[in-house]
Parts: structure tokens; C-alpha cells; sequence
């Protein structure tokens, strides 16, 4: 009976050997390439006070065990309020949301790049906002990483906010097309963004350097309120609303 329980003690010995701790590496995009970011770690997005960050952070599962990962997020001490902020893991949230519905699957040693997305509107206030983002698997909520984000918004020069391109649509509501106008010539190049009101990119339209009026053909979207914005390299304008009607 002794050397039962001895050999049954070995094997759950060895079934805990083959489990992996969640082991997670994050990673920033500076300057075109991924740099890694541990667990635990922190990172900094910025941006001028009438602009947006829209991010994307790699995950990579250093394990040798399939996970399938849950994120949440809580708010730090330090906030600039009034600001609108979101996440995308399986799908996109609203602010008051701080848990994801469902889990993502994460093969052994796999990393992605386009599942973990940021999105931070600081509403034309100045300041550091701190949010933590947690991740854990489904078979063990209590085993945890996680990075810690500091969202600033920084002045804008006067020279270097004659520059921001401000975007207008007509007619608003539309019905199939629209006309997308910037108040300063030599706005390109970059993209006009059709997102649905949680941030979904739905349609990118590019726009060449020079021109002031932009056409969009917008018949494939259907009937509702929708988000345009432009962007240019990092940089990402502030919203206006669009109301696409049939």
C-alpha cells in the first residue's frame, strides 16, 4: 500500500513537472521594428493633445503549453481626465468595459502582433493617463501577466499645430458618397479612416499629398453612425462623426 501512494505521489509529481506557468513577452513597435517588452514591464504611447493613439502591442506565448487568454484592464492612480479610452482583444470595448467576453488561443512559442490594440482619445486634455492591461488563461485565472501603459498627451507647438490637417465630410448625412475636405492644402500622404463607433477600421481610403478635397465611395457600408479620421505615419487625427444613410 506504501509503495502505492509513493508511485501515485511520483506520477502527479511529474504531470506538475509538464505544466508551464503562463509566460507572456509583449512588444512595442519603435521606428519600424517590434521590441520586446517583459511581463511586469511598462511602455509609453504618446500623443499631441488633439490626436489620437491607436496601438497595436505583440503578445508571444514563451511557453511550451496552448493557452487560451483572457485579458482585462484597471486604471492607474494617475489619470488626465476627461479622456475616452478602449481595448481590442477578441473584439473591441467600450470604456466602462474592463474584461474581455471570451478567450484567445495561443499556440506554444506563438506570438501575435494585431490581437492587443489600444485606443486613446484624450479629448484635448493635456497629461499622463496609467492603465493596466492583465492576461491570464482560462485553466488557471489566478496565474497572471501583465504591462503597464502610460498614455501621455503632449502640447502641440503653434508651428506644429498650424500643421494637424483638419478634416471635414459632405454631405452629412451622406447617401453612397461623400467628400472628405481639408481646411490646409498638402495634407497627404496618409489615410481616411471609416471606422464603425468602437474603433473597427472599416474602410481606408489613401490620400495623396496635395489634394484638399478627397471622393469616397461609401455605398458598401450600411445605414448608421460611423467614425472618420485621418491619419499620417504614427499620427492619428481627432474624430468626427459620419452618418451614412440609404
Amino acid at each position: 500500500m506504501k509503495k502505492i501512494v509513493i508511485i501515485l505521489w511520483l506520477l502527479a509529481c511529474c504531470a506538475a513537472s509538464n505544466v508551464s506557468a503562463l509566460d507572456l513577452t509583449f512588444a512595442q513597435k519603435v521606428g519600424g521594428n517590434w521590441v520586446p517588452v517583459p511581463s511586469g514591464g511598462s511602455v509609453t504611447l504618446t500623443c499631441k493633445q488633439n490626436y489620437l493613439i491607436d496601438e497595436y502591442l505583440g503578445v508571444k506565448n514563451n511557453t511550451t503549453q496552448t493557452y487560451c487568454i483572457w485579458m482585462g484592464k484597471s486604471y492607474g492612480q494617475k489619470q488626465a481626465s476627461p479622456f475616452f479610452d478602449t481595448f481590442c482583444w477578441d473584439k473591441c470595448y467600450n470604456q466602462n468595459e474592463t474584461k474581455s467576453v471570451a478567450c484567445l488561443k495561443y499556440n506554444p512559442g506563438q506570438t501575435k502582433y494585431s490581437d492587443f490594440r489600444i485606443e486613446y482619445d484624450p479629448q484635448g486634455n493635456l497629461g499622463e493617463t496609467v492603465i493596466r492591461y492583465t492576461f491570464w488563461p482560462t485553466d488557471a485565472p489566478g496565474d497572471s501577466a501583465w504591462i503597464t501603459v502610460h498614455l501621455v498627451s503632449q502640447s502641440a507647438g503653434i508651428s506644429e499645430a498650424g500643421e494637424t490637417p483638419s478634416l471635414t465630410v459632405s454631405p452629412n448625412p451622406c447617401f453612397g458618397e461623400a467628400v472628405f475636405s481639408f481646411a490646409n492644402a498638402g495634407a497627404g500622404p496618409g489615410n481616411i479612416i471609416i471606422a464603425d463607433l468602437l474603433g473597427n477600421k472599416l474602410k481606408t481610403i489613401e490620400v495623396a499629398p496635395g489634394p484638399t478635397r478627397v471622393k469616397a465611395d461609401l455605398s458598401a457600408l450600411a445605414a448608421g453612425v460611423y467614425l472618420y479620421y485621418f491619419q499620417i505615419a504614427n499620427r492619428t487625427g481627432k474624430p468626427g462623426k459620419l452618418i451614412i444613410d440609404k
